[in-house]
């Protein structure tokens, strides 16, 4: 059988076993280094993002968007906390507090629009 490739050349025993061992131990801390510094998703491009706001929408129009998509998390978030309990219905309700207190926010900033 003739082989295309040819073989590597031989190392001598010794090396070969320390070859291997630097190589595990390296390819083990440059899992581990990723693992712990590098975010586990990809970052995310503009051009591949799911909705696309239209750079003419003004600013009156996107915060009263704002409001009601937060209206909307705020009522889901307060749904989903009534059927837990303990922990998990925490962490639900203070999220829907966190979204009560952002939708205050971009009302008050509504309030304070000079209409045209």
């Amino acid at each position: 059988m003739k082989k295309i490739v040819p073989d590597p050349p031989a190392l001598p025993q010794h090396a070969t076993a320390e070859c291997d061992s630097l190589s595990l131990d390296r390819a083990a801390t440059d899992r581990a280094l990723d693992f712990y510094l590098l975010d586990s998703k990809p970052p995310r491009h503009v051009d591949s993002a799911t909705y696309a706001i239209p750079d003419s929408v003004n600013l009156e129009a996107a915060l009263a968007q704002a409001s009601d998509l937060l209206r909307c998390a705020g009522a889901s978030a307060c749904e989903a906390g009534n059927g837990l309990s303990g922990h998990a219905r925490h962490l639900v309700l203070s999220a829907m507090h966190l979204v009560e207190l952002a939708k205050a926010y971009v009302d008050k900033s509504l309030d304070g629009l000079t209409t045209h």
